[in-house]
């Protein structure tokens, strides 16, 4: 890591550096140039789309996108009492190889929970790799008992 790293909110002006790390980290192999302008465009308008139900943030080292982190907004079934429920999904984390271990992923899910917090969303959850999860417990993410999944399975 040789120029120091920068970590802000991220924009749809990010989408080039955004889209290539995406494409990085699925690791597709050769991928043609008309491939990733269609996903730098998608997730342009996802993202568009998604308006602040979207945070993302963003790494930056020498005026190149080198990590991300997502979280997700979304609204839950009323309650009485409380009819304006929200949670909020951490997602997509990303660092480049050569910035890891050094604190990037944990600055970058840091921001995006600060936004969650400064919302007063009371409830963020990430579906972690097996490698990611002392990170994640470190920054106060704890295993629940009772959240279950179900994965569907194509026939």
């Amino acid at each position: 890591m040789t120029d120091a790293v920068s970590i802000r909110v991220g924009t749809v002006a990010d989408v080039e550096g955004l889209a290539r790390l995406k494409i990085e980290w699925v690791e597709p192999g050769q991928v043609s140039r008309d491939e990733k302008d269609a996903f730098t465009a998608a997730l342009a308008d996802w993202m568009e789309t998604m308006g602040d139900r979207l945070v993302c943030g963003v790494a930056e080292s020498g005026g190149h996108v080198v990590g991300m982190a997502w979280m997700v907004v979304f609204d839950r079934v009323p309650d009485f009492g409380n009819v304006h429920r929200v949670s909020a999904d951490v997602q997509s984390v990303y660092v480049q190889p050569a910035f890891r271990a050094h604190g990037v992923g944990a600055r970058l899910v840091t921001l995006v929970c600060a936004e969650a917090d400064r919302r007063g969303i009371p409830r963020v959850l990430v579906h972690s790799s097996s490698g990611a999860v002392p990170l994640y417990k470190r920054l106060g993410f704890a295993a629940l008992d009772r959240l279950l999944a179900r994965t569907h399975v194509a026939r």
